[in-house]
């Protein structure tokens, strides 16, 4: 089994520790550390306009990650609460 490495962006590192109650922070964390064996786990969507760019729900929250196959690496690269009526779609929430 091929294994990927996590990076986060330092302000997504700060959003996961703000997270409360805890026990959705650690609903948050374990569901990154699956993407170590699985980068594209179930329920995962691609962002349109980016080949390597997806989006998953992690309890309250949506992630927005980069997949870079060669280098074996997964980067977060956003996170916020799952999008509502009047907050912009994901592809606004990436450089």
């Amino acid at each position: 089994m091929v294994e990927y490495r996590i990076l986060l962006k330092a302000y997504v590192a700060a959003k996961i520790e703000a997270i409360e109650p805890r026990s959705e922070r650690e609903n948050v964390r374990r569901r990154i550390a699956g993407m170590i064996g699985n980068p594209k786990p179930m329920g995962v969507r691609g962002i349109p306009g980016y080949s390597n760019r997806f989006r998953v729900r992690m309890g309250s929250y949506r992630i927005v990650y980069q997949v870079d196959a060669v280098r074996r690496e997964v980067t977060i690269v956003a996170m916020r609460y799952r999008n509502r009526r009047g907050q912009p779609e994901c592809s606004t929430m990436i450089d």
